[in-house]
């Protein structure tokens, strides 16, 4: 994140996404809480991080980080959620996230709440950031508009169904990586035109961003039962 570059979290599920995300944010509460004390420091200490998940999943992340990291300190932008509707209104919003290490919202808050876009975030991070898999759909061109220092996307299938899925999630983490879409696009006809198909140039590209591991490696869960 100090470089400002963003990249996937395309782990199984089951091999604890939601863990290294939160020890990636107490790292971070760790080094803001260094900076302020230092006046040589590099890191930027004005805001604090945003995730975005499917409000199914809120409770989920509330729960986890009440487990394994109740030091850190968190709102939730979500009419599920009780407390303080100051969230609603950008004249309020600084009150809201005074003090704060993450904020927490919904794909459908997010891209309602004007205030977000406005805020330049610490580290932004999507859960099933396949939710912006359609680089035309509204919901994803609100998200892109979100600014931060550095991005990070949580997903278990980076692509379901075509490569341009993949191309949007990285226009979301490091735009102009895979070019633009009508580049992509001409790049993956050649490549489905091709009679063997070779697809070891994009895999090196995109490699150094993108975390993928398998409940089926052994050496990820060498303990895991084999599957009944």
């Amino acid at each position: 994140s100090a470089l400002g570059l963003g990249g996937i979290l395309a782990d199984d599920m089951g091999l604890g996404k939601t863990i290294q995300v939160i020890a990636v944010l107490l790292r971070l509460q760790r080094a803001t809480a260094q900076a302020g004390h230092d006046p040589r420091s590099r890191v930027r200490v004005d805001g604090p991080s945003l995730l975005i998940a499917p409000a199914s999943l809120i409770a989920n992340w509330k729960g986890e980080i009440q487990r394994f990291a109740p030091g850190l300190r968190v709102a939730f932008a979500h009419p599920s959620e009780p407390g303080s509707s100051a969230w609603r209104q950008a004249k309020t919003s600084e009150e809201f996230l005074d003090g704060q290490d993450l904020v927490i919202t919904t794909y459908g808050q997010a891209a309602r709440l004007e205030w977000m876009t406005a805020k330049i975030w610490n580290l932004l991070v999507l859960d099933e950031a396949q939710a912006i898999k359609n680089a035309g759909s509204k919901q994803t061109q609100a998200i892109k508009v979100l600014r931060a220092r550095a991005r990070i996307a949580l997903t278990g299938t980076p692509v379901e169904n075509r490569l341009g899925e993949l191309w949007s999630i990285f226009d979301f983490l490091n735009p102009g990586l895979l070019g633009n879409l009508t580049e992509f696009g001409r790049y993956v006809k050649r490549l489905e035109g091709a009679e063997t198909p070779d697809f070891a140039p994009l895999r090196q590209l995109v490699s150094p961003y993108l975390l993928r591991r398998l409940k089926t490696d052994r050496r990820i869960l060498p303990d895991l039962p084999e599957k009944t």
